[in-house]
């Protein structure tokens, strides 16, 4: 929970008002009876030990104290056990890790019990509710009226409060049904004790104290395992989502995405590790994708004594623990931080880190949480990577090494998604065919044909720019995409590698002669040129209108020689 100023001003005002009010109140209006001390003392100190074992319920803590705070007041007295209260919030608040300011905390729940403590101790009496009754039909009549108000005033008053401070509570109304029904079942538990301890007095505590304890303690147990349960069941999901993925990047986003439903962090970061090298894969800060880190540094390259853990999950609590990281730097708001290594087998080839503004955000059961995502996410990045590898195997044109017409086509799917979403604003198409090119395999032989396709496929890669596309159309035929370029500036693009080649001659050797001499080949290219959506609505139209603009402007017209759509009358005649 996070309070501002204004609220800290006044929750400090409120209860400097309340406290001593509502003491003075509970001693001047309500009955007190005669203290054994030593009953007192010893009923304190399970009080202690038992709001110290808590048992987390989705976002509400609970305690099973209940039972020893409905004898005190039905032996007591209210002012007595609006004094237990107020000694067991501030020994367990005060020694409890939280990130919420520890004042805060104590002032908000002392005035919540005070108010609880009065309203419920109120109508007790008001209903002829007495100290030490000795009927138990009607002490279990008015503890039970008693107890359920208690129950219900302390969860109405949490939930306002999380209102005021806009804390989010999940499942709230679930947990106060919970903590309704455990009181009711702590009650019998208070009433038997107030009427042993008139026989047996503090051998009493023997028969319930203890016993209720070690309930507590196996109860804690149990619910630590339904947690590693609940920690595996979510790995599992997790893990086939992970699976579901085809692509490294795809892997990557799912993994941070699903990893926040279960581990509560604000910022994270995947860094590859290879060899001694270190560079970032993604950076997320405040739930946004960014290229470069804000709230997170380190070097390039590892150093002794980092500081990073490469074999186990570890977890930096506070900020005296994260300044163990000497070589990482990090945002003074940041107070919390975990680190995972990314192992594949035996081999560490990388590290998850989560971080936090609050302290001690992270626990055991997200550092188990992270052991196991960690060896999801590494199983499906190598799963990921070999589909990539087929994928590109697959799109790649194996004598050339450009990408080939499937590969195409696929970009020209893609390009087009990002023109009508506004992503590009235009998408130019070159053809580019080399001229007579059955003559130089009919002359020099195929291989001879081959090498000269492999020359003007490295000539071609000279002049890709980022964003642009090229691919191997089929044959001696070669496409270059250009995103937000318009056809003058592509048709310009085409002349200078025309001219470029016209002005080369190509080594090869002679395949079809004895000697199998080298010779210098010259040859020529011709080019066809089209925009969208100066020329084409759609890609499909796109390819075949550059494709005319090459055979009609291009070959047509004397070969060596680009042709842009448009530009000459009978390009646009239908052929």
């Amino acid at each position: 929970m996070l309070y501002n100023s204004m609220q800290k001003r006044v929750f400090l005002s409120l209860w400097f008002l309340l406290f001593p009010t509502s003491i003075y109140i509970g001693y001047r209006n309500f009955p007190i009876g005669e203290l054994n001390y030593y009953d007192t003392t010893i009923h304190l100190i399970i009080l202690v030990i038992l709001m110290m074992l808590p048992l987390r319920m989705d976002s509400v803590s609970i305690t099973l104290e209940r039972w020893v705070l409905f004898y005190v007041f039905f032996h007591y007295g209210l002012l007595i056990e609006m004094i237990f209260v107020q000694i067991g919030i501030f020994i367990v608040l005060f020694s409890d890790k939280s990130s919420t300011s520890k004042l805060m905390r104590f002032t908000t729940n002392s005035m919540i019990f005070l108010l609880v403590s009065l309203i419920s101790g109120s109508i007790y009496y008001a209903l002829g509710g007495s100290l030490m009754e000795q009927s138990v039909v009607k002490l279990t009549i008015l503890g039970f009226i008693y107890a359920s108000t208690y129950a219900i005033v302390n969860n109405v008053l949490l939930y306002l409060n999380f209102k005021v401070i806009g804390h989010k509570v999940i499942k709230f109304f679930d947990s106060a049904v919970k903590d309704y029904v455990l009181t009711l079942l702590l009650l019998p538990f208070a009433i038997a004790l107030c009427f042993l301890s008139e026989t047996l007095h503090s051998k009493s505590l023997l028969l319930i104290g203890i016993p209720c304890i070690l309930l507590l303690l196996i109860a804690k147990n149990y619910i630590k395992s339904e947690g590693l349960n609940e920690v595996l069941t979510s790995s599992s999901e997790i893990g086939h989502k992970l699976a579901g993925n085809l692509l490294v990047s795809d892997v990557l986003d799912t993994f941070l995405s699903q990893l926040q439903t279960v581990i509560p962090y604000e910022n994270a970061y995947i860094v590859d590790l290879h060899g001694d090298k270190l560079m970032m894969l993604r950076i997320v800060e405040s739930g946004h994708n960014l290229k470069e880190a804000k709230l997170f540094s380190c070097s390039d390259k590892i150093k002794d004594s980092d500081g990073i853990d490469y074999n186990e999950v570890k977890i930096y609590p506070n900020r005296k623990s994260i300044d163990k990281l000497e070589r990482y730097g990090f945002s003074e708001n940041i107070q919390s931080v975990m680190t995972a290594p990314l192992k594949r087998g035996l081999k560490t080839e990388g590290f998850l880190l989560l971080t936090s503004s609050k302290k001690y955000v992270f626990t055991d059961l997200h550092e188990k949480m992270a052991e196991l995502l960690t060896g999801y996410v590494t199983a499906s990045i190598d799963k990921a990577k070999y589909y990539e590898k087929t994928v590109e195997k697959s799109e790649r044109c194996g004598l050339t090494g450009l990408n080939n017409y499937r590969y195409l086509e696929r970009k020209l799917d893609e390009e087009m998604i990002r023109y009508h979403t506004s992503e590009i604003h235009s998408l130019s198409a070159i053809i580019l065919d080399i001229d007579h090119f059955k003559s130089i395999n009919d002359t020099y032989g195929h291989q001879s044909g081959n090498d000269i396709l492999r020359a003007f496929a490295n000539l071609l890669r000279k002049y890709i720019q980022a964003d642009m596309t090229l691919a191997r159309y089929g044959g001696e035929e070669f496409v270059l995409l250009l995103p937000n370029a318009d056809k003058e500036n592509a048709y310009q693009l085409a002349e200078t590698i025309r001219q470029e080649i016209d002005d080369s001659l190509f080594k090869i050797i002679r395949d079809l002669s004895t000697a199998r001499e080298e010779v210098e080949v010259h040859i020529t290219i011709s080019a066809g040129v089209a925009s969208l959506p100066e020329d084409a609505n759609d890609t499909k139209n796109l390819m075949r209108n550059a494709d005319r603009a090459l055979y009609i402007g291009g070959k047509r017209a004397g070969r060596n020689r680009i042709g842009m759509y448009g530009i000459e009358n009978d390009i646009n005649v239908e052929i």
